[in-house]
């Protein structure tokens, strides 16, 4: 069984991953500063999650899990750009299809909905990008 974005499996996962500091993931993460939501949609059972993730200087310090029934409020929530440098809504499956490169950017822009500080998330778009393409080694489904 792989590994459920916006689960708590998912988010154990990171933990460990960190805490062992496998080298793939560190440097997947290295230099990150970014407090971000990820909310997915279209998930197995009619839900949508979220994943809540801090990061500070390339470490996870936080990452809260929310699980609704969908169409839920994580959707239609007003985004809280005092907490969150970000916010990217997408179907679960477009964000894997990203991750494994079978999508990019472009392509997958009308599915995303992408909300906050532009300039901070230029500023770490590479190391963002580079946590997406490791997601994408490992064993993910929706």
């Amino acid at each position: 069984m792989g590994l459920q974005l916006g689960t708590q499996e998912a988010a154990n996962e990171f933990w460990r991953l960190q805490e062992e500091r496998d080298p793939k993931f560190m440097e997947a993460i290295a230099g990150l500063n970014l407090n971000l939501l990820m909310v997915y949609h279209d998930c197995p059972g009619e839900m949508d999650r979220q994943l809540a993730i801090t990061f500070e200087d390339g470490k996870f310090t936080e990452i809260a899990v929310s699980e609704k029934q969908a169409p839920s409020d994580l959707r239609t929530v007003p985004f809280d750009h005092t907490k969150y440098d970000f916010r990217v809504q997408a179907p679960v499956n477009t964000i894997i299809d990203m991750c494994k490169g079978k999508m990019n950017m472009i392509e997958a822009l009308p599915q995303v909905k992408i909300e906050g500080d532009f300039a901070r998330l230029m500023a770490n778009v590479q190391g963002f990008m580079r946590f997406m393409e490791f997601l994408g080694t490992l064993d993910l489904e929706p």
